[in-house]
């Protein structure tokens, strides 16, 4: 296929953004009630959840990243959670009134043309997810593909346009870099495009977002880091940290990365370990042979893409080692930290290292000095019941989501899902909270002049309760 000039590029681009655009004004003209603009996210998401299995299937088979059981499970989650959450919320019309700020209504509106940029890692969750959150606040999304993962994003983007289509709903809400066009220039162009763009992807893929000149949300590296304090059911700790670390093959950044535990509970921990199904390697060659596999350049550190989303049997036989395929996990110990060892950073497939501490302090130092070295924004855990050191680690670690007994992708809370996590300025973000469809509004003030509101002088600064507003 020959390659596309940047003048083709571009054209073809301006026509994805001019038909975009005109499906969205389209869109806030005729769809002016909350249940109308709401079936529409339900269509895309019902359409994608209930051919996960299919979708799941082509990514793999042309990544040959993670495995179908947990893309199904994520695409699936993603999904139905991302309805769950915003089912029945306004982003139409009037919002709700703010008590702070009264005489003052909010007006909810479109943001235009959103353009959407896909990991390979990630193909099918991340189109479904971002669509889902644009529509609801009546924009429009062109998708596009990573050039590794375009047919899966690509097959995304149709089941999406067909459950627009079967609703009779401008079809044209959803586009997608078809593959054919699908490369680095192309996405550049759309990010210079549209008007407001998300990554969800690598530092270089979010940095070119964030350097394209329009509105952008990106997010962050992952490393989370599992700080055991004196949780007594290691069990339970082996059991939920492996098993998150084994979903979709160690791909999400939300595994947990390192477990940090008290030197004394360390034959403990291996033994739960084990006994939650990973395999344990000891052998001090064997983790070097393994750290160079996964960061083959000390100097750049960058991760060797052929490591990312395989299984232990296929790291084994990449380092001459046999490991059953019954084995979803390789648990290691690194007692180094921060800078002292490339195996310190993000791994992308399903390793998970522990290291021991002497004191509480340490074990703190230590998930900082990980962090700082990569993943600083993103998510770590603490498994405790001391109150006074939950609250210390709270206040210190530098994350977007600090979880409590619980694995780091989070467990049975609150915080609304996302498939795009942000990482705030610590992973060089603009936002420290989960991407959700209210940052994908513009809002308009309507506002009524009020009695008594402005400061009445100089007496002021001796009041604390400035500004406090009184309506005769």
């Amino acid at each position: 296929m020959a390659k596309k000039s940047l003048e083709e590029i571009r054209e073809y681009m301006a026509g994805l953004v001019k038909t975009a655009s005109a499906a969205q004004k389209k869109f806030e003209t005729d769809y002016q009630d909350q249940r109308s603009v709401d079936e529409v996210v339900r269509a895309i998401g019902m359409k994608i959840y209930f051919n996960g299995k299919q979708l799941a299937g082509g990514a793999i088979g042309e990544t040959q990243m993670g495995n179908v059981q947990g893309k199904v499970l994520k695409l699936k989650t993603v999904a139905l959670k991302q309805w769950n959450y915003m089912k029945g919320k306004p982003s139409v019309g009037y919002l709700p009134q703010d008590p702070a700020e009264p005489g003052v209504r909010k007006m909810a509106k479109p943001m235009g043309v959103i353009g959407c940029v896909m990991p390979s890692t990630n193909p099918i969750a991340t189109a479904v997810g971002n669509a889902m959150m644009a529509l609801k606040c009546r924009n429009a999304v062109i998708i596009a593909p990573h050039p590794a993962s375009a047919a899966a994003s690509m097959a995304t983007v149709d089941m999406m346009r067909d459950a627009l289509a079967e609703i009779g709903a401008p079809v044209d809400l959803v586009q997608g870099i078809d593959s054919e066009w699908a490369s680095i220039d192309a996405t550049n162009e759309m990010l210079a495009q549209c008007d407001v763009n998300i990554a969800t992807g690598g530092a270089a893929m979010v940095k070119s977002v964030y350097s394209a000149g329009r509105p952008a949300f990106g997010v962050g590296q992952g490393n989370c880091q599992d700080i055991v304090d004196d949780y007594d059911d290691y069990d339970k700790i082996a059991s939920m940290t492996i098993g998150n670390r084994a979903f979709d093959v160690g791909v999400p950044c939300t595994g947990d990365q390192t477990v940090i535990i008290p030197e004394e509970k360390e034959e403990v921990y291996k033994t739960a370990a084990v006994k939650a199904g990973a395999y344990l390697i000891e052998d001090p060659e064997t983790i070097k042979k393994l750290e160079h596999l996964i960061f083959p350049d000390p100097q750049t550190g960058a991760i060797n893409r052929k490591v990312v989303g395989r299984t232990p049997k296929m790291l084994g036989e990449m380092i001459g080692l046999e490991i059953d395929e019954k084995y979803p996990v390789i648990v290691l110990k690194n007692q180094a930290k921060g800078t002292e060892s490339l195996l310190c950073k993000e791994i992308l497939c399903p390793i998970i290292r522990y290291t021991t501490y002497k004191n509480f302090e340490e074990a703190v130092d230590i998930a900082l000095a990980n962090l700082e070295y990569e993943g600083a924004g993103h998510s770590s855990a603490i498994w405790s019941y001391n109150q006074e050191h939950i609250e210390s680690v709270a206040k210190r670690i530098p994350v977007g989501r600090f979880h409590i007994n619980q694995h780091t992708r989070g467990f049975d809370n609150a915080v609304p899902a996302t498939i795009t996590i942000g990482c705030g300025s610590w992973g060089n973000n603009s936002i420290s909270e989960n991407l959700e469809y209210y940052h994908l509004m513009n809002i308009t003030r309507v506002s009524t002049t009020l009695p008594n509101i402005r400061p009445t002088g100089d007496a002021d600064w001796d009041d604390f309760e400035i500004f406090k507003v009184t309506v005769d």
